[in-house]
């Protein structure tokens, strides 16, 4: 399985590195993408991360699902990139996961992806999705996940290995980050 993190300044630190933690953990190989030409990107606590590809160099065919971090200057960020908006409408299109987190659903909401279908997000950050608000931790629905907010990055990246790789995988990898003895 591989999965593809889009990633534009400001995004939120935990919500990126938790969730891409626990997916790495499950063998999924994650693939960091930029939007930017620039090759730093920067949190939005001032931490900067290099090497990422750019999208647009990207066939999004080779992957299975694509997940949004939040961040109110990152989600604004990703909200101007028409080359985002394509991203998550194809990926959907072709029958892929598409998850996002905390005010990241908004892109979802702007690429007609959340249409009057269920969804989570960071309180406020609903207004203007054509969808219904939840405001519960996480929410899956077929081929979307959304979680609310950076406390649900691992319960958010758990669910997505369970709909990637099954139960069984997502279970194994929250013992093992939760510290349970195996059975």
């Amino acid at each position: 399985m591989k999965a593809l993190m889009i990633f534009a300044d400001g995004f939120e630190d935990v919500e990126a590195v938790a969730t891409r933690d626990v997916l790495v953990r499950a063998g999924i190989e994650v693939i960091d993408a930029r939007i930017k030409e620039e090759e730093t990107v920067i949190s939005s606590h001032k931490m900067y991360f290099n090497n990422f590809k750019r999208l647009s160099e990207l066939n999004l065919g080779e992957f299975d699902a694509i997940i949004l971090p939040g961040g109110s200057l990152g989600v604004q960020n990703l909200l101007k990139s028409e080359e985002v908006i394509k991203a998550v409408r194809a990926m959907y299109l072709a029958g892929r996961l598409v998850c996002a987190i905390c005010a990241a659903p908004m892109v979802l909401g702007k690429a007609g992806i959340l249409d009057n279908k269920p969804f989570t997000c960071y309180p406020g950050c609903e207004e203007g999705i054509n969808g219904k608000y939840l405001g519960t931790e996480v929410v899956v629905l077929d081929q979307i996940i959304t979680a609310r907010s950076m406390l649900y990055s691992i319960p958010f990246g758990l669910a997505i290995i369970e709909k990637l790789l099954g139960k069984d995988v997502s279970n194994r990898v929250y013992s093992g980050i939760a510290g349970l003895k195996k059975k």
